[in-house]
């Protein structure tokens, strides 16, 4: 594409070279994936500033740079173009949607932010819209869907230049929706300010990434950034019973209760740990249905998916009758999102293994708490819990406070550590333990042994929560040289592999050798 037609009306200028007789076959912010004919984006990041790879990014055949630094050194007799811009990450994000055809304003598209909860609504409304037969991609922290293929996902929001590739994908692949987890993250750093969504879904506030915000109200402003971005007509889906959803404002404001009057309503009539009697009531809507969930703040997920979906379909024409017929069709066959609240025992163990991704103390409250009341009278609810290193220390004392009130008993563990001792994430978690609480938490720095600690301990009927990592195959641990190496570790596969020792184990006869 014309390098000129790319930054036409852009607050950008030339400091360097033709733009017009510049043709530009690539975009990029990794000098090594440059190409011959690559705009080469500059950008600075938290741990690197992208001027630094421009020489490299030339080497490798880029044409075109935008930076923030009209005095870069270029090598010599270098024809490469230059465009500077005072807002690098704002102009990136509009080239790539530009460069790529405008891809979000061709998709009815749906953006999930909160704490708590993004990965289960976006995955619950991106199954309800594909089983109505809307071809609808998905953008998350567990995998990404571009209509044709699946494949993991390396972070909760790409990078812009991916989003719009990524959403130019789904618009090829005949898709004509597409749902996508929005951090606050990439709210603060411009990733998403180009997009055009029609929906934007709130589901809660609570204490996290304060490494990075600082304060929650910086936070909040971070989330709120998604609402602005929504036209007159579109729709924001809140949670009405989160005090910081007054904060989101823009578009048609649509509110989700699981409290009483709303837009939308949720009563969880039962559940047990196969899943939930939900009834849904909502515009000229009323749904009575099993849902494979269980817990409150799944109730509310559930109804938040329902009204985005609903949203969505209307959109789209559908009648009030079919997207009632829709959802009521597709509400029992959805499936949980991958590490949250996943079961991996199976009906022949004599406990019941849950894996979730919780790694917030509000999170791991609301996990824990939609347990606690099924766990078999006289049977233990255990919990293995971490907290990541080089991160939001703040949270430690309160996974630890939450975790001792709400279990019977405490495996204390390493998450990601990184480059941070084990030994003092562990100690900030158990300064949230009362006194009198802390001789009855189990320690194992190894995760891996505080995994098999709990499930050879828990007795037939105990349930057991390996809470913090979710979907997360690789477990980050700090190096002798000081880096961060990622090592396979997967909850999932080691919980399995102690399950099925345990039946070996009881399967042996007796006076056998093992």
């Amino acid at each position: 594409m014309n390098l000129g037609a790319l930054i036409e009306g852009l607050d950008v200028r030339v400091v360097r070279g033709d733009p017009l007789s510049v043709r530009a076959c690539d975009l990029t912010e990794d000098s090594r994936t440059a190409v011959p004919g690559s705009l080469f984006v500059a950008r600075r990041g938290l741990k690197e500033d992208g001027r630094r790879f421009i020489d490299g990014a030339i080497e490798c055949g880029a044409s075109c740079v935008l930076t923030d630094d009209p005095h870069i050194e270029l090598p010599p007799r270098s024809p490469v173009c230059v465009i500077v811009s005072g807002d690098v990450p704002g102009a990136s994000a509009r080239i790539a949607e530009r460069f790529y055809g405008e891809p979000s304003s061709k998709l009815l598209l749906i953006g999930v932010t909160g704490t708590n909860g993004k990965t289960t609504v976006a995955h619950l409304t991106h199954q309800m819209l594909n089983s109505a037969g809307v071809r609808t991609g998905l953008i998350g922290t567990v995998e990404v869907d571009d209509g044709r293929e699946t494949a993991p996902a390396s972070m909760t929001t790409p990078p812009a230049i991916e989003l719009s590739r990524t959403l130019g994908q789904i618009v090829e692949h005949g898709g004509k929706a597409a749902v996508m987890e929005v951090s606050s993250h990439a709210l603060d750093q411009k990733r998403v300010s180009a997009l055009s969504f029609d929906i934007a879904v709130f589901t809660n506030l609570t204490g996290d990434h304060l490494d990075y915000h600082k304060a929650m109200d910086e936070y909040a402003r971070a989330k709120a950034k998604l609402f602005a971005m929504l036209p007159s007509e579109g729709a924001a889906v809140v949670n009405a019973d989160d005090p910081r959803s007054a904060e989101m404002v823009g578009g048609r404001r649509l509110a989700c209760t699981a409290q009483g009057e709303g837009d939308w309503a949720v009563w969880a009539v039962a559940s047990t740990l196969e899943g939930s009697e939900l009834t849904i009531r909502g515009p000229g809507c009323q749904i009575d249905a099993h849902v494979p969930l269980f817990g409150a703040h799944n109730a509310m997920n559930t109804l938040q998916a329902v009204a985005s979906a609903a949203d969505a379909l209307r959109r789209l024409g559908r009648t009030q009758e079919s997207i009632q017929d829709d959802l009521a069709r597709a509400l029992p066959r959805l499936r949980p999102p991958a590490g949250r609240m996943e079961r991996v025992s199976t009906r022949e163990d004599a406990i019941t293994v849950f894996v979730d991704f919780a790694h917030t103390d509000d999170a791991l409250d609301k996990c824990l708490s939609s347990v606690k009341p099924l766990v078999p009278e006289g049977r233990r609810l255990w919990v293995v819990i971490g907290c990541g290193g080089c991160k939001d220390g703040s949270k430690r004392p309160r996974m630890g406070r939450v975790a001792s009130e709400l279990a019977t008993r405490c495996v204390f563990t390493s998450d990601n550590p990184r480059t941070e001792a084990p030994s003092k994430i562990i100690a900030g978690m158990i300064e949230g333990v009362p006194e009198a609480d802390r001789s009855g938490v189990i320690v194992h720095a190894d995760r891996n042994r505080a995994i098999r600690a709990a499930i050879e301990g828990a007795g037939p009927g105990d349930v057991v929560v390996l809470a913090g990592r979710g979907h997360e195959t690789f477990q980050e641990i700090g190096s002798l040289g000081g880096g961060v190496l990622r090592v396979p570790f997967d909850d999932r596969v080691v919980a399995r592999e102690a399950l099925r020792e345990i039946r070996l184990r009881h399967a042996q006869p007796a006076g056998d050798a093992p």
